[in-house]
């Protein structure tokens, strides 16, 4: 296995590099490790590494720590393996990357079928607010990633650099680790923010083809598979509206349209649009509209077909 040590200077890094008879259970040959010490202005002002490393894994490989002063990201090429924070184990499949907080303890394996992974340590002023939004979810893994060529492309950038042992421009280090910082963002809540707006746009269609029934707040967010409070947030943020608000206004704007078009008694209306009582239909129209049902009908109808 390749081993290489990278001391850095004030711009760029001057690099020592050493080849080293380092085996690691499970790490196969061909597999490579490369060592790095970033500069004070580096540690102050971008994000850095300290190591990086191509590994082909069997099924023996296991890192179980309690700390090590970091963050680590692991992209996974091909087979599967395994990463634990907080006690729980998830699964890593090709596409996949996890990021763990290594300040804590952690753990990661290869599966029976092996693993090929690229993997970084790093770090960062901003790293740990980068971690806490994209480990909110509670999984460290994401799955799947949309544009993994992306991912994977700039991990190999960075890679190539250490492997032709040239100097390291860590400012252009730090824009290829953004890189895959940014993706991570993307994937994880594009993905959240489609599910969100299918949700929140299905429980609307409901609200629409149910609306003369009475309508529960805790039904709308069981049927949309959310908390009520995740859901109350979400709808405000779609619709601009609670969802009592927004239940209220449709039960109104379908009140006026029969208010105009039919002959039907008030109160029929009142309980078509959903309303309980014929006094809760007259106060909410009133305070949306601001005349009463029955005004406000005798004036459209007197405005005639051509008003």
């Amino acid at each position: 296995m390749d081993y290489s040590y990278v001391q850095g200077s004030t711009q760029y890094c001057i690099k020592y590099a050493c080849t080293m008879n380092y085996h690691s259970p499970g790490v196969l040959e061909h597999s490579k490790i490369h060592l790095y010490s970033a500069s004070i202005r580096a540690r102050s002002l971008f994000y850095y590494l300290l190591c990086i490393g191509h590994y082909h894994c069997s099924a023996e490989y296991l890192v179980a720590r309690q700390r090590y002063d970091s963050f680590l990201l692991i992209y996974t090429l091909s087979g599967t393996g395994y990463v634990m924070q907080n006690g729980e184990y998830s699964l890593v499949g090709t596409g996949s990357i996890a990021l763990l907080d290594c300040y804590q303890a952690h753990s990661y394996k290869a599966s029976s079928q092996g693993w090929e992974i690229l993997w970084m340590h790093l770090d960062g002023p901003t790293m740990r607010s980068w971690f806490s939004v994209l480990s909110q979810t509670g999984d460290p893994v994401i799955q799947q990633l949309p544009s993994s060529y992306v991912v994977e492309r700039n991990l190999q950038q960075i890679l190539v650099v250490f492997d032709k042992q040239e100097a390291v421009n860590e400012a252009r280090l730090s824009q290829l680790i953004t890189n895959v910082l940014t993706e991570l963002y993307l994937a994880r809540f594009a993905k959240e923010k489609t599910t969100s707006v299918d949700a929140i746009g299905e429980v609307l269609t409901y609200i629409s083809m149910h609306i003369e029934q009475p309508l529960r707040i805790e039904d709308l967010a069981r049927r949309a598979n959310l908390s009520v409070y995740y859901f109350c947030r979400l709808f405000k943020q779609n619709t601009g509206f609670s969802p009592h608000e927004y239940m209220l206004n449709h039960r109104v704007a379908n009140a006026k349209y029969l208010l105009r078009t039919t002959d039907l008694s008030i109160k029929k209306i009142a309980f078509c649009c959903g309303f309980g009582t014929v006094s809760a239909f007259c106060t909410n129209f009133k305070k949306r509209v601001g005349d009463s049902p029955l005004r406000y009908r005798t004036q459209e109808k007197g405005k005639g077909p051509n008003s």
